[in-house]
């Protein structure tokens, strides 16, 4: 039998596709709806994002310009999201055009996401390395495509509460709770996240401290953290707060290491 091609399998989705390019009906050719990885989650899993904060952004996509609000509840200080390679204008663009599809063609972005799925073969996908659900019907496409996947693995953050519970019916993926209760957000500095986990595992509640914060080599393709834990913590990494050389780093180094052993 005729080995499918990638073209092909978007084709049976109703999408054209003409290398690493898929059709929109309204903006013509933009890149494949999922990534494989970046410098922090690394080869072999594929992530989906959209703009972060609330603010508005301008992006360009076929040179035209769009002011594009972003996906999430409110404009964090310390976002990760709004530094580094994020304040690329490349980046925003990326970021934008993906958000201008799930408001104004869904459908489009959840057949593309699907073909792309079963095109590449993808085994992981993190949803929102930024962003997060800014509607319920966006809510529900995710829904659909965990359901249509089985065999892939899927994670998310959310800061909506109404929506912690939506992949709870599913055993492959997972909703990290990004506020935590009566303290913040699930990132911060090392005292923080320090206290974060003693009032969380004094409650019995499934937490894991994401070694990124103190491994450069760490990678979400050799973590199951996020995809099994109900929070998840993060130390803030920026250009203003150094985390090794916080005096609580030391003990909080230690605490990490000593976490069960999430490896995939």
């Amino acid at each position: 039998m005729k080995k499918e091609t990638k073209k092909s399998v978007y084709a049976r989705y109703g999408i054209e596709y003409q290398t690493g390019k898929i059709k929109s009906e309204r903006y013509g050719f933009v890149n494949e709806m999922l990534i494989d990885g970046n410098a922090k989650i690394g080869k072999g899993c594929y992530h989906f994002s959209t703009l972060p904060t609330n603010q508005a952004f301008t992006i360009q996509v076929n040179g035209q310009d769009y002011s594009v609000k972003g996906t999430c509840v409110c404009n964090c200080v310390g976002c990760y999201a709004t530094k580094g390679n994020y304040r690329f204008q490349s980046v925003k663009n990326a970021l934008g055009i993906r958000t201008l599809l799930i408001r104004e063609e869904l459908d489009f972005v959840e057949r593309a996401i699907m073909a792309q799925i079963e095109a590449d073969h993808v085994e992981a996908v993190r949803i929102h390395a930024a962003g997060d659900f800014d509607s319920r019907e966006y809510l529900e496409m995710w829904i659909r495509i965990v359901k249509a996947f089985s065999n892939v693995t899927f994670w998310t953050y959310t800061k909506v509460k109404e929506y912690e519970a939506a992949f709870d019916q599913f055993d492959n993926a997972n909703i990290v709770k990004s506020v935590i209760p009566g303290m913040g957000f699930n990132f911060g500095h090392c005292e923080y996240i320090m206290n974060a986990y003693e009032k969380l595992t004094g409650e019995n509640k499934t937490v894991h401290v994401c070694k990124c914060g103190i491994d450069k080599n760490q990678h979400c393709t050799s973590c199951k953290g996020c995809s099994v834990n109900e929070y998840v913590l993060f130390i803030e990494h920026s250009t203003e707060y150094k985390a090794e050389k916080d005096d609580k780093f030391a003990a909080l180094k230690a605490l990490i290491e000593a976490q069960k052993s999430m490896k995939a």
